[in-house]
């Protein structure tokens, strides 16, 4: 008996000190930190109360483009079994493919997605983007719902986001920030453009590009100042790549503005944002086609630059 007692007992201490063993590398694998060039991403999540983002560091087998987008988000829609974070797109949301386009990458959810609450829809947002900005060749990541661009709540268009887009504390997702824009409008004539400086409170997670946009749809509070955008013009979606603003309008961006040039409408936009720092040209379409004429003048499938000649 006492063999066996012995034997027993060493078969007991062997399980535990291998238990221990993979207790002690499980926790070197999480303190490992994201080095891509090695191969090591941060994947991101949700801590249990679902207000901050949390990261848990994976080492991926792909090295190309497709391979990575494929594996980080089989990831990023998985909790790892040892992992105390939830998954920042809920339960119930599908993720079904992506495509890249440029320096974007699309990725193609079910409605379920657009449905999260306001909250949590912007910390998915932040950990969605953050985990594949780190794909190579990634600069923004944008989001479909169902079969449309995702939205805000009072129907803006959101993204496609850069990794700085969301700050470091995103545990304040209701965080604003101030900023003053120089915006263009048309004068009484319609002939020329003048500037109106204008202070924005907005939320971090919203691109200080698409502010500008949204702005001069908005139209102008200045006296003096003409609105240059259909004030019905929906922006599609948005995009910065190499200085270069992409902007997808709805067929409203066509309507004509009376007795006013045409140009000023193109001017006012790439003026404005060229204002900004990321922003040195400007790439127009309507419902994803450049191939237009603006009310049979100006052809869109054009990089346009700013222009001084039509400021006042």
């Amino acid at each position: 008996m006492g063999e066996k007692r012995r034997a027993v007992m060493i078969r007991c201490l062997a399980a535990v000190f291998m238990a221990a063993l993979f207790i002690m590398s499980s926790c070197g694998r999480r303190k490992l930190t994201a080095a891509p060039e090695e191969g090591r991403y941060a994947v991101y999540y949700l801590d249990r109360t679902a207000t901050t983002l949390e990261s848990v560091v994976y080492t991926a087998q792909a090295e190309d483009t497709d391979g990575l987008v494929r594996e980080l988000m089989e990831q990023f829609m998985n909790v790892p079994n040892d992992a105390d974070v939830i998954r920042a797109a809920g339960d119930q949301t599908a993720y079904l493919d992506y495509r890249m386009d440029g320096g974007v990458l699309y990725l193609y959810f079910d409605e379920r997605y657009g449905e999260m609450k306001t909250e949590r829809k912007t910390l998915c947002n932040a950990a969605l983007t953050r985990t594949m900005a780190q794909v190579p060749g990634v600069d923004h990541v944008g989001v479909y719902t169902g079969d449309r661009p995702l939205q805000s709540d009072d129907g803006a268009p959101l993204g496609p986001f850069a990794a700085s887009d969301f700050v470091d504390s995103i545990s304040n997702i209701n965080a604003y920030e101030t900023a003053e824009l120089t915006l263009y409008f048309a004068d009484d004539s319609g002939t020329m453009l003048l500037p109106e400086t204008r202070t924005v409170t907005y939320r971090m997670d919203t691109p200080i590009e698409q502010l500008v946009v949204e702005q001069l749809i908005a139209g102008p509070q200045g006296a003096g100042h003409k609105a240059v955008i259909s004030p019905d013009t929906r922006l599609l979606s948005l995009s910065v790549n190499e200085n270069i603003c992409y902007l997808n309008f709805s067929r409203e961006f066509l309507t004509a503005i009376p007795d006013e040039d045409p140009y000023l409408t193109i001017y006012s936009l790439v003026n404005s944002l060229s204002e900004l720092i990321s922003v040195q040209r400007v790439q127009i379409a309507v419902e994803g086609s450049k191939d237009i004429l603006l009310r049979d003048t100006i052809s869109l499938d054009t990089l346009f630059e700013r222009n001084l000649d039509y400021l006042d």
